[in-house]
């Protein structure tokens, strides 16, 4: 098959991120006999466009972070892509525009009966509301990738949630949502299926947060998530498999099932839970179409599903879907 590669192209500085996961991926497909086909989405739309109708492909492979040069418009690539009328892999446009909202993906997963930390939205330009939860994590309702997330998200008292709030609205990151933090384990679940499920495989990793200097909050920064040389990422290793017992795997298999319907996700996506004292699982985030890159999560999480990342791109071209 003819397979293009459309992939977001539009900075100065190029993402070695996503050119890795783009080459990774080239290469698999060359791998299983497809011929690879990687297609820039950069400033210019209409010349992506007309790039991307003439290799005339027989399925697209999203990876595609943004568009017009604006980090969180990955739906309107996702959306373009699905006009071209042949099989596309992953999640699509309507359903990563409801993963974007934070607020919004929870109260559909409330109501499908997961379990999800109670919490609160604050509109930019509006105060605490009388009511929150605390101890609390404050985080942007829009943004991915730990974006606004720093030791001081995680507050004990109103006036704390009150001063993390108001420095997320100044930073011009949206409205903030002061969540319940669930002191204990975090885990990410992979999962991997077709449009509208079943899963197929679901794989479980651990961040270690063993290491975490006393009196810092144990989760994942930006620091922690993209930063290198920073303490934050250096002290926070994610391990995989997590190693968990069979209830609480369950548990969390059920989530996941759960969540990846009622979200429509399809293809691969990443779901984010804490773990309280009591081994309750709860849903924290879900990351549609996540990294793809040699030393991302989940490439790493793949041989505890007996996959290569070969038989990984087999499944999503089967699954590749129109819509």
């Amino acid at each position: 098959m003819r397979v293009a590669i459309a992939y977001s192209a539009q900075r100065p500085d190029p993402d070695t991120d996503l050119l890795a996961a783009v080459n990774h991926l080239a290469a698999a497909l060359t791998r299983l006999g497809h011929c690879a086909l990687p297609v820039p989405l950069g400033l210019d739309a209409r010349a992506f466009w007309a790039a991307l109708h003439a290799v005339q492909p027989d399925v697209i492979w999203n990876l595609c972070e943004e568009a017009s040069g604006r980090p969180g418009r990955e739906l309107h690539a996702a959306a373009l892509l699905e006009l071209v009328d042949v099989p596309v892999t992953a999640t699509a446009a309507a359903e990563l525009a409801l993963c974007l909202d934070k607020a919004r993906t929870r109260a559909l997963l409330a109501a499908a009966g997961a379990s999800v930390p109670d919490a609160v939205r604050v509109p930019v330009g509006q105060s605490l509301p009388d009511v929150v939860p605390l101890p609390a994590i404050v985080k942007p309702t829009s943004q991915d990738g730990s974006a606004g997330i720093d030791a001081q998200s995680v507050v004990q008292t109103r006036a704390e949630a009150a001063a993390a709030v108001k420095r997320l609205h100044a930073q011009g990151l949206g409205d903030a949502l002061v969540e319940a933090f669930i002191a204990g384990r975090e885990i990410n679940a992979l999962m991997l299926g077709p449009a509208g499920g079943p899963l197929a495989h679901v794989a479980l990793g651990e961040i270690d947060f063993t290491a975490v200097p006393k009196g810092q909050p144990q989760i994942l920064t930006w620091a922690a998530k993209w930063q290198e040389d920073s303490a934050e990422f250096l002290t926070t290793p994610v391990h995989y498999p997590a190693h968990v017992p069979p209830d609480l795997h369950q548990r969390i298999a059920v989530l996941a099932d759960l969540a990846f319907a009622a979200l429509g996700l399809a293809g691969y996506a990443r779901l984010d839970l804490r773990v309280d004292a009591e081994g309750q699982p709860f849903i924290i985030d879900v990351n549609p179409n996540p990294d793809l890159s040699p030393d991302a999560g989940l490439v790493r999480a793949l041989p505890a599903l007996g996959l290569t990342f070969d038989d990984f791109v087999a499944l999503q071209l089967a699954w590749a879907r129109i819509k």
